[in-house]
């Protein structure tokens, strides 16, 4: 994602479980013969995430970075070497795996083994890797079904502060504290997991339908099937659900149908899309000559076709070798194929040539509040984004992407973000936008920046530690800690036994957990470490003011936009 670089003193690379530990055990040695404290942090190169919990030190912070006013010894374990299958269990339907094998390379695995990921089981791309998604509870969706890896694995090997290997099977007290815990107990290196035998998947789309009674259609979709995606674009007042369920017996699969969710550009197509996303972006206040020929209703209509117009599945067709895959929106799949999305360089928060990153801000809370929740943000498009006087202030639109919806059980997890709820739904506004606008906030960032303060609080959001900003997890109005009760208690007794010197906990968490909340500083907003009270937290040209539909959050906004 490029949001956050992590600064390290040197890296470790270890290849096993055993090489890792060792390393752990030589650096403590001599940080302690240096009087260093040592904080290490589980992680790789090019990981996706927005918060700073992969880093030791806290980026954004001003002041340097001290443990009991001693520099430590910072060491980043890059771990992308540790990606191999280790056993093969058919009998069991079982598979040993390395902790940071991708999910492109599960999948091969699991298709090799003539086995199967449970349906909607894992996250829709590929990219990230099984320990990543073990540790931050990540989650594909399942209304009280499985749905998360930390539902269908059988046991997790992992290292500790002091270098001990362990191995901890689902259901003990260790796993509960290590599927999302982010690494705070120990660095995960080897994963069981619990497949079913080879499966196909029925998929079937609601597409482009009205949001009139969205929260009502949603019930309706779960009545159907536990697996539903719903991807929403309020200010299209349009919504897409994608659902899946197991396929008919002997029902014919399509052949090389693939997930193909998430938008993606060839390089042509990216040269083209990059500079008008730059120049939209770029002008922040309405003054570009370009944006009285439509106002934003180009924007809009990439909007519609590429976020929540894109289909769930592909296959190849006429235009594929140019990057234009033939949509399918009902049919028959491969269970492995139809899960996750496999778009290397060309997802559009990977393309050099688009230079855009993805906004994921995500959050979980009760579905008995979805109907209420819905309500509001239709609230915050109508008097936030559309009720501010300027010109075309009807046709404006979001950045490019989507709000999602996915859906849970009660999780087997002390402090992932889905801990103690009992029908959690995952609510996600993913936007993409320019890489290239330093400087200036992404377009119509004011209405990002109250969506999160409005479901973090007023809905008692927990936050993604996957996702997220720094600031979501140090709001000092409504902390992180708190929402988790007993169970952050839990999570700090399980350090304390495994790592008392703290020496894996990163400092946004040592930070969130004392209740600190995030630091002031002139433009706080364009690092994302805040969210505004003042102008001078502000970018150029900007001003801190109250929500209009929610008055008690505030947001940076132009302070004269044409």
């Amino acid at each position: 994602m490029e949001h956050v670089t992590c600064p390290s003193d040197e890296l470790v690379v270890p290849e096993d479980t055993a090489q890792l530990a060792a390393a752990i055990k030589s650096l403590r040695a001599r940080a302690a013969a240096e009087g260093r404290p040592l904080k290490m942090r589980p992680a790789r190169r090019g990981f996706a995430t927005m918060a700073s919990f992969a880093c030791g030190p806290q980026p954004t912070l001003v002041n340097p970075f001290l443990v009991d006013g001693k520099k430590p010894m910072v060491v980043g374990l890059m771990l992308e070497k540790m990606d191999k299958v280790l056993a093969v269990d058919k009998e069991k339907q079982q598979l040993r795996v390395q902790g940071q094998m991708t999910l492109k390379g599960f999948y091969e695995a699991a298709d090799a083994a003539g086995l199967s990921v449970p349906r909607f089981g894992l996250p829709w791309w590929q990219g990230l890797t099984l320990g990543g998604v073990f540790s931050t509870a990540s989650h594909g969706s399942g209304n009280n079904v499985t749905h998360m890896i930390c539902d269908w694995f059988v046991d997790v090997t992992w290292v500790d502060a002091q270098g001990e290997v362990h191995t901890s099977a689902k259901g003990s007290d260790e796993a509960f504290a290590l599927c999302g815990g982010l690494g705070l107990l120990g660095t995960v290196t080897e994963l069981t997991l619990q497949l079913t035998p080879s499966s196909n998947t029925h998929f079937s789309t609601w597409y482009l339908k009205p949001d009139d009674n969205l929260a009502d259609d949603v019930e309706a979709m779960l009545k159907i099937t536990p697996n539903l995606v719903v991807m929403w674009r309020p200010d299209l007042g349009k919504y897409t659900g994608h659902l899946q369920r197991p396929a008919p017996e002997h029902a014919p699969a399509i052949q090389g149908a693939q997930c193909n969710v998430i938008p993606q550009q060839a390089d042509y197509q990216a040269g083209m899309s990059g500079p008008l996303l730059r120049a939209w972006q770029g002008d922040p206040f309405n003054t570009n000559t370009m944006y009285f020929a439509g106002y934003d209703t180009n924007i809009c209509t990439l909007a519609l076709t590429s976020a929540i117009g894109a289909p769930w599945v592909t296959k190849k067709g006429p235009l594929t070798s140019k990057g234009i895959s033939q949509p399918v929106f009902e049919g028959v799949a491969p269970t492995n194929h139809v899960t996750s999305t496999d778009c290397g360089d060309n997802c559009v928060f990977t393309s050099k040539k688009l230079m855009s990153t993805a906004l994921d801000v995500m959050f979980a809370f009760e579905r008995s509040k979805l109907k209420e929740w819905v309500a509001d943000i239709k609230a915050l498009i109508k008097e936030d984004l559309r009720g501010i006087p300027g010109w075309g202030a009807h046709t404006r639109c979001l950045l490019p992407g989507y709000y999602v919806m996915r859906f849970g059980r009660p999780s087997d997890t002390l402090v992932g973000y889905g801990s103690g709820l009992q029908q959690p739904v995952y609510v996600q506004q993913q936007m993409m936008a320019s890489k290239a606008t330093p400087g200036i906030p992404s377009r119509y960032e004011w209405v990002q920046e109250t969506y999160e303060q409005l479901t973090l609080c007023k809905y008692d959001g927990r936050p993604h530690t996957g996702k997220n900003w720094d600031r979501t997890f140090t709001n000092p109005r409504c902390p992180f800690a708190p929402k988790f009760g007993e169970s952050f208690k839990k999570m700090v007794a399980m350090q304390d036994k495994y790592d008392p010197s703290r020496a894996y906990e990163p400092e946004l968490w040592t930070r969130l957990a004392a209740g600190e909340g995030y630091k002031l500083k002139p433009k706080c907003i364009l690092d994302r470490s805040c969210y505004c009270e003042a102008d001078e937290h502000c970018a150029d040209g900007f001003k801190c003011v109250a929500s209009v539909a929610f008055p008690q959050y505030k947001a940076c906004r132009p302070k004269v936009m044409n």
